[in-house]
C-alpha cells in the first residue's frame, strides 16, 4: 500500500474502509481506504461527526436518533454519513468505547470466522484486502444485516413512486 500519509484533518469518502483508534498522542486515527492508510489527529468520533455534518447536515447524534427510530435499537447502531452515496459505517463496540473500530458496510465483500477464535472475523473488502475485527460471526452478520436495513430504509424512497 505503499507510505503511511499523515494528515490533521479527514473527511469520510466512498473509499474509506475503515476507521480505527490509533493509541497515539497525535495521530488517534488510522483510517484504511481502498488504495492507502492515513493517521489523523482527529479522533474517530470527530471523524464521523464532521462527515455527517459536511455531508448531510446533520449532526452524529441527529443520525444515530434516526437510525434508532428506524431500528428500535439503541446500541452499537450503524451510523448513515451519506446514505444516497452508499456511506454507512457499523460499530465494532459502543460509540464511545475507545476501542471501537468502524466499517464501511459497502466496502464488505464477505465475511467467516477465524478458524480457531469464536470470538473474532475475518472481513474480506471488495480490493480483496482483508480486516479482522473482535466480534463473533454471528454479531458480525448481526451487524451487517442492520446496517443494509438502514441502507435500504434510506433508499427506498428512491424506487417508490
Amino acid at each position: 500500500m505503499g507510505e503511511i500519509v499523515k494528515v490533521d484533518d479527514y473527511f469520510i469518502s466512498n473509499q474509506t474502509m475503515v476507521i480505527e483508534p490509533n493509541y497515539d498522542p497525535i495521530y488517534q486515527t488510522k483510517i484504511r481506504e481502498k488504495d492507502q492508510i492515513l493517521l489523523c489527529k482527529k479522533t474517530p468520533l470527530n471523524i464521523i461527526d464532521s462527515s455527517c455534518i459536511r455531508q448531510g447536515g446533520a449532526t452524529m447524534d441527529g443520525r444515530k436518533r434516526a437510525v434508532e427510530i428506524v431500528t428500535k435499537k439503541k446500541v452499537m447502531i450503524p451510523i448513515p454519513i451519506d446514505p444516497s452515496k452508499g456511506i454507512i459505517f457499523m460499530p465494532t463496540k459502543k460509540f464511545r468505547d475507545p476501542d471501537c473500530e468502524w466499517i464501511a458496510y459497502c466496502h464488505i465483500k464477505a465475511y467467516e470466522q477465524i478458524k480457531d477464535s469464536k470470538n473474532q472475523t475475518k472481513l474480506v473488502f471488495y480490493n480483496n484486502d482483508t480486516y479482522l475485527v473482535d466480534l463473533p460471526l454471528n454479531r458480525t452478520q448481526n451487524q451487517i444485516m442492520l446496517a443494509g436495513h438502514v441502507f435500504g430504509h434510506f433508499l427506498k424512497d428512491q424506487y417508490i413512486s
